[in-house]
């Protein structure tokens, strides 16, 4: 294993953290949200949180790796990527269906 190597895993690994960070951030805040609106229903549960940490470290590693590393709010970026990651993920399911439908059919969207 190089140094080069060494730097790609510490890398990836803090941006995969930032992404957990951010995705126990977003259920947390989920949850309190609902029951400071008094939404009963909304009962706290570990296997939802499992599921928002993973989503988060999965978009953060994802858009840790299309930012350079010198933009200069890199992290912050890189956290709120898991805060939002479901978001992300679904202007992603829908718009790169899109544009990889576009590419394979040739297809030209009209812009008006």
């Amino acid at each position: 294993m190089t140094s080069q190597d060494l730097v790609f895993i510490v890398s990836n690994i803090k941006d995969i953290l930032l992404g957990v960070v951010g995705g126990l951030v977003a259920y947390l805040f989920d949850y309190t949200k609902a029951k400071r609106n008094g939404d009963d229903e909304f009962v706290f549960q570990f296997t939802s949180m499992l599921v928002n940490i993973v989503l988060g470290a999965f978009v953060a590693y994802i858009v840790g790796t299309t930012l350079d590393t010198d933009i200069r709010y890199r992290d912050a970026i890189i956290g709120l990527s898991g805060v939002t990651a479901y978001n992300i993920i679904y202007l992603a399911e829908s718009k790169f269906a899109e544009w990889i439908i576009a590419r394979i059919t040739g297809e030209k969207k009209n812009e008006s």
